[in-house]
């Protein structure tokens, strides 16, 4: 199996669906296999499992592939993102050569909104790659995942890896739309604290109430500081740029405590804010970005009561 990558700053992410062991082995070391022949730098960010079987596979080739552990790159998808943005700036800047990355996280052992979030950062990643000279292969276990989920992985990357080789794939969506095609607006339970946010003094209100729900949920110092941090930037937005009226409610759901914050407004006029690095000197965007890095998730949907913005912190 080739992938046969163009030369030069043609980017591109292939979706591997495989459903075991063997075939994750096969797909992943020849993709590995053809860069470590090509000369290209070549990162596999995967589970201990998985990277046990293509060590396995590569044998002595091995020694030409740096491994990352997926459980540490991707706690936080927000971080993750940025961590893979600067390897490529390192290292697949124009002038600066080729990389290949493997990149799978334990998907299957993750709740469905930490699904839903990586899915969004997997269409996000698209548009980040257009500057880079990168081959991205992410695989897809498709006996433990649903199959929402491996149809999903197909709607993220444009190109399919299997075994005749790359393919395009038919079911593949504009970034964009994808995101807004995953939005989800759940209201907030009956009785949820809530705080109104009409002025720049009810900020620090806000703060206060978040940071006692936290505590009293458990969380430890930095998880809430982190939390506080994400609900002053998008409690700011929400006065700047939404329309009133504008509330906070806390509550836990899912096993996650979520400050969920609403204004009166449309919506993002682009749904990839907060996703992409924001460039240097525009502030749009540069709050949510921030959240996306203090929170475990964010979520950000709307209705015609407005826009929903929701932070999540694992409990």
């Amino acid at each position: 199996m080739s992938a046969r990558p163009h030369d030069g700053m043609h980017p591109r992410h292939w979706a591997l669906v495989y459903d075991d062991a063997d075939r994750f082995a096969a797909g992943v070391g020849a993709f590995v296999r053809e860069g470590v022949d090509r000369g290209e730098r070549v990162l596999a960010a995967l589970t201990r499992e998985k990277a046990a079987w293509l060590r396995e596979e590569l044998g002595e080739d091995r020694e030409m592939v740096e491994f990352a552990d997926a459980g540490e790159l991707y706690a936080r998808p927000g971080p993750m993102l940025t961590a893979v943005v600067e390897y490529l700036r390192r290292h697949a800047a124009p002038g600066r050569g080729r990389v290949r990355v493997v990149a799978e996280q334990a998907l299957a052992t993750r709740a469905p909104a930490d699904t839903r979030a990586y899915l969004r950062y997997e269409a996000a990643s698209n548009v980040v790659y257009q500057r880079f000279a990168a081959s991205v292969l992410c695989p897809y276990d498709a006996h433990l995942l649903p199959d929402a989920v491996v149809e999903d992985a197909l709607r993220t990357h444009p190109e399919v890896l299997d075994a005749t080789g790359p393919r395009r794939s038919d079911a593949f969506l504009d970034p964009r739309d994808f995101i807004r095609g995953r939005e989800r607006v759940e209201a907030a339970p009956p009785g949820a604290p809530v705080q109104e946010l009409e002025r720049l003094e009810d900020i620090p209100v806000a703060r206060r109430l978040a940071g006692e729900y936290a505590g009293a949920a458990g969380l430890s110092r930095a998880t809430i500081e982190d939390m506080l941090v994400a609900v002053s930037e998008v409690a700011t937005n929400a006065l700047v740029h939404g329309q009133a009226p504008r509330c906070m409610w806390i509550y836990l759901r899912h096993d996650a405590l979520v400050c969920h914050v609403h204004d009166g407004g449309p919506g993002l006029p682009d749904p990839l804010l907060g996703y992409l690095p924001p460039d240097s000197g525009v502030h749009e965007g540069r709050g949510l970005w921030l959240a996306h890095h203090f929170c475990d998730i964010v979520e950000v949907a709307a209705d015609r009561s407005g826009t929903h913005v929701y932070l999540r912190m694992r409990l």
